[in-house]
């Protein structure tokens, strides 16, 4: 990527005349931390930069452009190419160039947000500049030149409202912005801001912006409307240009900004002061909840992607039933995943196989209606299930409906996608684990991650918190299978 852009910087000095050109009066190299700016936003008074190769959006006094590190936001595992990024004030959505995803993140507490997450369409698979009126989210594609919308409360698409960019000319395009009534593509290639009418989409070639030629790799914009603030991923600078009051094109004159020096980072990790124990001793779910006190503000979270396999090897008795169960103990709602089931029966279309969730939500695999051959190994989806939460006991349920044969449930695997929510802010949170049985247990953190804002991890990656939790005489939830 930074090769990329360092050699689309010099086709632009190449490109741009000297007369259209705007010079600025001295150069100076951002500080390293935040040396590869992007998308940008701001709300007047802090000025956000989001960093492609440190994961991270930084924080600004404006107009000093004095680091305020209170205000930076670490990004979650899976943000890992952020680019365009913009907030209504209260949520900050953050394009992960080349995945699949809007990241949503809460600007106060600075910790994800997974239920405002979007989910771009399967055309839309670059996304990197993004902005919204705050009821549609308009999503730029790097590599079909399209500018799709979605509903920001549903997070579908809004195909009425999309819009395909030119061939000619509006070629790489990297980010937008726009006043509501023009929008505005910036181009890596061109050295130019193109504009667009948003009602019908048409060219408005007078509000172009021609930009410096020193500013040859724009990435991220963002405007007070008087002014035009614009990234420069290869310079790591922000351009500032004034927005012409007449109706000619040309760029006006660009103030440079430079960030300044960080502060010592630090290098501190959490630790755990104190847990609390929370329910009663008895609980029919197996849920066992402590209230976990660390040393500083952290983000916890969890492993979004699991998978348990059970080696079963039971008999499945003619005309009765066996069932197998594994423990899942990572928390959030499930998102997606699949089942894969190793059996071998005579008469597969007497089996009726169902997968049980925690919260005894049923999903049927097989339901004697069709046939395989013997054995069952094709995975099997397990969107249905979306929203279930994943912590607790899943449970194969195998039953025999046709006469004189046995068969065998030889292993079973699933594989499960949590958005990996975890309950608190701050620094407490509830660890909720789930047990089999009655005994003594104790937490554990193994599968949450827990960073401070620095993102330094915890000092011990799975501590064991010596308090035990004795559950007594507690019968596990009972669900109704057919």
């Amino acid at each position: 990527m930074l090769q990329w852009l360092a050699l689309a910087a010099l086709v632009v000095a190449g490109c741009v005349s000297a007369a259209d050109a705007q010079q600025y009066d001295s150069v100076k190299d951002l500080f390293a931390d935040n040396a590869d700016p992007t998308g940008i936003w701001s709300n007047g008074a802090t000025m956000w930069v989001a960093d492609y190769d440190a994961d991270k959006i930084y924080a600004y006094k404006m107009p000093s452009m004095s680091r305020d590190s209170s205000k930076d936001i670490t990004l979650s595992a899976g943000n890992t190419n952020p680019w365009g990024i913009w907030s209504n004030g209260n949520t900050m959505w953050v394009a992960n160039y080349g995945g699949d995803k809007i990241y949503a993140y809460d600007i106060s507490t600075r910790s994800p947000v997974p239920s405002k997450d979007l989910t771009p369409s399967a055309a839309n698979g670059d996304p990197t500049g993004i902005w919204s009126n705050g009821n549609t989210m308009w999503v730029l594609d790097y590599t079909d030149y399209k500018i799709y919308a979605y509903d920001i409360s549903t997070r579908s698409p809004v195909p009425s409202k999309d819009f395909t960019l030119p061939a000619a000319g509006n070629n790489i395009p990297w980010n937008i912005w726009s006043d509501r009534t023009t929008i505005w593509v910036v181009d890596s290639t061109a050295g130019k801001i193109y504009a667009y009418k948003m009602s019908d989409k048409s060219r408005i070639p007078s509000k172009d912006f021609t930009l410096s030629a020193d500013n040859g790799s724009p990435t991220g914009i963002w405007s007070d409307r008087t002014t035009m603030w614009v990234a420069d991923y290869v310079a790591g600078k922000i351009y500032v240009y004034k927005i012409p009051t007449t109706s000619s094109a040309s760029s006006g004159l660009p103030l440079t900004f430079f960030l300044p020096p960080p502060p010592p980072r630090d290098t501190t990790p959490p630790t755990v002061v104190s847990v609390e124990r929370t329910g009663n001793a008895t609980t029919t779910d197996r849920a066992l909840t402590w209230n976990v006190t660390f040393s500083e503000a952290v983000v916890v979270g969890a492993d979004a992607h699991i998978n348990y396999t059970s080696v079963a090897n039971v008999t499945i008795p003619d005309l009765g039933a066996v069932h197998d169960t594994v423990l899942v103990n990572v928390p959030g709602a499930v998102t997606g995943g699949n089942i894969s089931v190793d059996l071998y029966h005579p008469i597969t279309s007497g089996l009726l196989i169902e997968l049980v969730a925690p919260d005894c939500t049923q999903f049927v695999i097989h339901n004697q209606t069709t046939a395989f051959l013997y054995k069952l190994r094709q995975p099997r989806d397990l969107g249905d299930l979306a929203g279930v939460e994943a912590a607790g006991q899943w449970t194969l349920h195998v039953s025999d409906h046709a006469k004189y044969w046995n068969g065998t449930l030889n292993t079973w695997s699933l594989e499960l996608e949590s958005d990996g929510a975890v309950e608190g802010s701050g620094d407490t949170y509830a660890i909720t684990r789930h047990v089999a049985g009655p005994g003594n247990h104790t937490l554990s953190l193994d599968g949450y991650e827990v960073r401070d804002r620095a993102g330094n991890p915890l000092a011990d990656a799975d501590p064991a918190v010596n308090e035990p939790y004795r559950v007594v005489g507690a019968a596990a939830r009972t669900c109704q299978t057919k």
